[in-house]
């Protein structure tokens, strides 16, 4: 029997390889049939363990100057002709335009995924000061991307907003592995509420500490976790306390993708209140809730960045306007006071995951994005 064709080969720039909050790009390196990457990455962190991938090129600390200062690397230079690369694809607008000068020299397209922040300081008033240096290159990502890819068709309206030729806009939302969630059979009990992702601004977990504070005292026995860690954590837990719900609040840390799954299937309505943070950062396309939707459980997530666009208002979930914790305490209690209401939400969250949001599917159509390039 004759073997599989070769994968043909393209570099993918990244910040640090790689951080657990960028599963994403693990999954379309990983999952692409027809290319396969060389990985640059300005440096390694001790998740990368939890990424195994036999091609990745790091920098040195003198390297990681000159690529920020001059956006040179004869390292990455030399890793993309080893390995025939065919075109640069960048995670992020701010390694894009880091990579841009890279690609130019060596004459390959450059395609640049847009995630969120990426478009949203930008859009600020005042550009945040650890964001000045992108904001002064950020035109040649622009310009010079053979393909821009926003993850939500919220970021792609920014992205034209900010001069970026129509014609190289392709919304490409990111998909989620269906295979690793299960639809989950969840029995009748006081609901588990879920927060997942890294405590920050943008998340807007304060909002739905509050809004559990709010309606613990009309639902005996549900709970509210949290998974993950950040700047904001001490506040959170003290948040929780001065609202009297720090004994039904359980802060869980950061936890493996396995126990992330299990912890999904485990409760029973994922909160994910997002907010644009004061530098103007967002969610594009939240993989924790489509994660959450893949093993049937309904959300109540915020009108924000591409949140709309995975869950149905009144259908898989229920959508609050940013920083309204009224508008999540309602439906939020809501469906803690049906079980049959969680359940033909989940299903319907499944059945949207099966039609939008497949990975499979959605890597084949980033392989056909990439193909256009020839």
């Amino acid at each position: 029997m004759a073997g599989s064709p070769a994968k043909r080969n393209y570099a993918l720039v990244c910040g640090s390889y790689l951080p657990a909050s960028e599963t994403f790009v693990y999954g379309q390196m990983t999952g692409c049939e027809r290319w396969t990457p060389v990985v640059l990455a300005r440096d390694l962190v001790p998740t990368r363990a939890l990424f195994p991938f036999p091609k990745v090129v790091s920098l040195s600390l003198p390297e990681r100057a000159l690529w920020f200062a001059a956006r040179r690397s004869p390292r990455f230079s030399a890793a993309i002709r080893r390995e025939g690369a065919e075109f640069v694809h960048a995670h992020f607008g701010t390694n894009g335009a880091l990579a841009f000068p890279t690609a130019r020299r060596l004459g390959l397209p450059l395609v640049t995924t847009l995630h969120g922040v990426d478009v949203g300081v930008l859009l600020s008033e005042r550009v945040p000061g650890n964001y000045r240096w992108y904001a002064k290159i950020a035109r040649d990502m622009l310009d010079g991307s053979a393909l821009l890819l926003p993850a939500s068709s919220e970021l792609a309206e920014a992205a034209v907003s900010l001069g970026a030729d129509p014609e190289k806009v392709r919304v490409h939302r990111l998909g989620v592995d269906l295979a690793g969630f299960r639809a989950a059979d969840r029995p009748d009990r006081p609901a588990r509420f879920l927060m997942i992702g890294r405590f920050v601004e943008k998340k807007g977990f304060e909002y739905g500490i509050r809004a559990f504070a709010k309606i613990a005292g009309e639902i005996p026995g549900s709970t509210m976790r949290l998974v993950g860690t950040g700047a904001l954590d001490a506040e959170l837990r003290r948040l929780a306390a001065d609202l009297g719900v720090a004994d039904r609040v359980e802060f869980l840390g950061v936890l493996p993708q396995p126990k992330v799954a299990a912890e999904l299937e485990a409760c029973d309505v994922l909160v994910a209140p997002c907010v644009v943070a004061r530098n103007g950062d967002r969610d594009s396309g939240l993989i924790v809730l489509k994660e959450a939707a893949a093993t049937a459980m309904p959300a109540v997530a915020t009108i924000c960045g591409g949140l709309p666009e995975i869950v149905d208002d009144g259908a898989t979930g229920f959508l609050a306007k940013q920083r309204d914790v009224d508008g999540l305490a309602e439906p939020m209690l809501a469906l803690a006071r049906d079980p049959g209401l969680r359940a033909r939400m989940g299903r319907a969250a499944r059945a949207k995951m099966e039609r939008e949001y497949d990975a499979r599917v959605q890597n084949a159509r980033l392989e056909a994005l990439f193909d256009s390039l020839f």
